[in-house]
């Protein structure tokens, strides 16, 4: 199937149905927080307790949550958390994916997916960077998570500005100018953002080496969390389309 075919063919879109979508949802997001879950487990679960040694113990009379209970909330957190992301994302390719200037159908459910990981992962880090145990801030937690959605607004208002002028000046004239004008725009977007945040302060009480691994690893973690979405979604949802649904391959 060509690309041209496939831009200018509103048959393929109406073949997936509401519950197609959502199952190729469902499952994708089941594979990604499964993978994200056995990461935490598997290199952020030994930092964090490492990083809980350099806290000040409070004394409770509470008992302390088991570390077994803690470790299967973390990953069924983890494949709920992916479940309720990859809908969203399932839902939001199948609607944006003819507008993506890529011919290959693999690499466009890749680039909605690094363009989610920017937006709700990767710019609010640079303002907000995630924190293990054993860090103190300035600011109170509703005002972070405040300032943490603020920006993911933000970020999705610059990624749609980027792709307009990309798509728009591309067309016009060339590919360079539209990607330079496009990440130009981006970029003065979320600087404005980030000056309009209060600022924030971390107050370490844990070796330097130990933050930055945490965060390095985290930051890797989500990385392979959005990746895995969107290495599976064109996968799941050809599983998933309707029987009765015309093929790709019918019409190429």
């Amino acid at each position: 199937m060509t690309y041209a075919t496939q831009q200018a063919s509103p048959v393929i879109k109406g073949s997936l149905d509401f519950l197609s979508i959502l199952k190729a949802g469902i499952v994708t997001g089941i594979a990604a927080g499964a993978t994200l879950g056995g990461l935490l487990l598997l290199f952020l679960t030994p930092i964090i307790l490492e990083a809980e040694t350099y806290e000040v113990q409070i004394p409770d009379s509470h008992p302390l949550i088991s570390r077994n209970i803690v470790h299967f909330w973390t990953f069924a957190g983890a494949i709920m958390l992916g479940i309720l992301y990859s809908i969203i994302f399932t839902f939001v390719y199948t609607m944006v994916q003819h507008r993506i200037p890529v011919k290959n159908a693999q690499f466009k459910g890749l680039i909605l997916a690094l363009n989610g990981f920017l937006v709700a992962v990767l710019v609010p880090s640079l303002y907000l960077p995630p924190n293990p145990p054993g860090i103190e801030t300035s600011l109170p937690v509703m005002t972070r998570q405040s300032i943490f959605f603020a920006i993911i607004i933000a970020g999705i208002l610059a990624s749609i500005a980027f792709w307009i002028i990309y798509s728009r000046l591309s067309s016009e004239y060339n590919p360079i100018l539209g990607l330079s004008t496009g990440a130009f725009v981006f970029v003065a977007i979320i600087i404005t953002a980030f000056v309009l945040a209060p600022s924030n302060s971390n107050i370490p009480l844990i070796p330097s080496d130990l933050l930055w691994r945490y965060r390095v690893e985290s930051l890797g973690a989500m990385f392979a969390f959005w990746a895995i979405m969107g290495i599976m979604i064109n996968g799941m949802l050809d599983y998933f389309r309707p029987q009765g649904g015309i093929s790709e391959k019918a019409i190429c």
